[in-house]
């Protein structure tokens, strides 16, 4: 046998290209600050994905990944979870989802407020389809129910009804609804009595689901409307949740120190009662819901308009139209009110009511105000803005540790309208502004209150929390610079400080800029039945 000699030996070996070990991990974010979405506080360290969940997480990592981000001592989160979102209206013409992303989203919830898809099924296989970056799943909503079983009437329900009503709540869960949504405050909701929403939530609640709920009133008859919601609850036997928990109008500002003593006292009796929010003082509906009785609505828009061309009906109606710009959502000024999209005239986007009122030729009075609003109704209608809230109640309800965040946001056309900020900025408003600026909250609370809190009152347990084995959706984002852009009067503005966005293991947003990346799934409920 012959040898090579030692030095030939080295060359060789040199020159032989060598195996590489393959990838331990398909992603590796290294120099975290990491935020759990325990509330726990944050420690340094590294996560490791592989496919689309997190596979290690650890102070050091040092295997071989296919990417590497490095954090830089960034804040690494678990993707944002938006329970209350509207993303129907844009998913399909924006199925990135950009506003959302940007901010940290990860997961949107449709079907709030009682309005759903129904069938559900349909819809969600038109999702499936549609390639999305975040993942989506919806509530049932009540309103939607009722409208198909007996219309936008003020009637109760026969028996029969109830029973077919109950058997849509059924088949909505088994399509893979999360539970069961109302809007008590829009038609038909407002027409319902109590006992027929708690044989619905009956339903919900016996099937895993929870309910949420726009309150009846969030004006003057705010207390009886947080009791209402936890009567539901209570007597329906399932989780209970006032949605985006507000106190409107002047006169009843400082009401949140008694709507979250109702919320404590119920859960000290073993009621299951939470709360959500988006962080702004002003909200957003159309002009008719929030500036017109809800019995003016009845019928739809042909009795509506039929109505305001009785003389003696549309004088009544603008007293009580007069009492809402007073009193409730114009929060005593026309100009309060804000115009958000017009699609018969979209010139009149984000402008004002009172100086809308004034271009009319007349004084921008609430009464002439009154008049412009039911102009705008019989032109085909409006979304608005109303600023009617206080700061304070604001702040004093996001401290509530039952409240977590939901924007009640959409997803935009860039530049389209005037649509309220929250849907560009509510996540990183939070983060920004009341955890960093004016320290409302730690940091650590808010990414609880808009990650693991909400995956848990859903049932999302593969999800809202950076730990080894759960799904790797994940936020990382700059603590010192996040924060909202959008304004009400320039709210086509994208949040800052999220460097970077990871959806099922994917990258979805990088550094300034969507990619090519859409790994968004259809999320389903508790009682989703798998048919082959």
């Amino acid at each position: 046998m012959r040898f090579l000699p030692p030095i030939l030996l080295v060359v060789l070996l040199s020159i032989v290209p060598r195996a590489q070990a393959p990838a331990a991990y398909d992603l590796l974010i290294r120099n975290g600050r990491i935020v759990d979405g325990t509330g726990s506080p944050w420690y340094r360290g590294d996560v490791g994905v592989r496919g689309d969940t997190i596979a290690r997480i650890a102070p050091r990592i040092d295997a071989p990944a296919a990417r590497v981000v490095d954090a830089g001592g960034r804040v690494v989160a678990p993707g944002f979870v938006d329970l209350h979102t509207h993303a129907r209206r844009g998913i399909f013409e924006v199925p990135t989802a950009d506003n959302y992303v940007r901010q940290g989203v990860t997961t949107l919830i449709e079907g709030p407020d009682g309005s759903s898809p129904f069938p559900i099924t349909p819809f969600l296989d038109r999702i499936a389809a549609t390639r999305i970056t975040p993942n989506f799943g919806l509530f049932v909503g009540q309103g939607t129910i009722r409208t198909e079983v007996i219309g936008s009437v003020n009637r109760k329900a026969t028996d029969a009804e109830i029973g077919r009503m109950r058997g849509m709540v059924r088949a909505g869960m088994e399509d893979g609804a999360f539970g069961l949504s109302s809007g008590l405050f829009y038609v038909p909701g407002t027409f319902t009595p109590t006992a027929e929403v708690v044989e619905l939530a009956k339903v919900a609640g016996r099937m895993g689901g929870i309910y949420i709920s726009h309150m009846r009133d969030e004006a003057n008859g705010v207390l009886d409307s947080v009791k209402e919601t936890i009567e539901i609850g209570e007597k329906g036997g399932l989780p209970t949740q006032v949605t985006h928990h507000k106190v409107i109008g002047k006169a009843n500002w400082g009401r949140s120190v008694d709507t979250l003593k109702l919320i404590d006292e119920a859960r000290a009796r073993g009621v299951d009662a939470t709360l959500d929010q988006y962080p702004y003082t002003a909200s957003s509906t159309s002009i008719q819901a929030a500036l017109m009785p809800a019995y003016a609505l009845e019928g739809g828009r042909d009795a509506v308009l039929k109505r305001l061309q009785n003389a003696a009906m549309r004088n009544e109606l603008k007293k009580e139209t007069s009492r809402l710009i007073r009193e409730e959502r114009g929060g005593g000024d026309p100009n309060n009110v804000q115009l958000a999209r017009c699609d018969w005239d979209h010139s009149l986007d984000g402008k004002r009511l009172g100086d809308v009122t004034k271009a009319r030729g007349l004084e921008p009075t609430i009464d002439n105000a009154a008049e412009t609003v039911f102009w705008i109704v019989e032109k085909g209608g409006c979304s608005g803005i109303f600023h009617a809230i206080d700061e304070q109640d604001l702040q004093r309800i996001l401290r509530h540790p039952a409240t977590m965040i939901g924007s009640d946001g959409e997803i935009p056309i860039f530049g389209q309208a005037n649509p309220h900020p929250r849907s560009y900025g509510t996540f990183v408003r939070v983060l920004g502004r009341y955890a960093r600026d004016l320290k409302t909250i730690t940091l650590e609370d808010a990414v609880h209150k808009m990650s693991a809190f909400p995956a848990q009152r859903i049932g999302l347990a593969d999800r809202g929390v950076l730990r080894e084995g759960l799904k790797a959706d994940i936020a990382i984002f700059d603590p010192a610079t996040v924060a909202d852009k959008a304004t009400f009067e320039q709210p086509h503005q994208y949040a800052v400080g999220v460097t970077q966005v990871i959806v099922n293991g994917q990258v979805a947003f990088d550094d300034g800029k969507m990619t090519a990346a859409r790994p968004g799934r259809v999320l389903y409920g508790p009682a989703v039945v798998v048919h082959c």
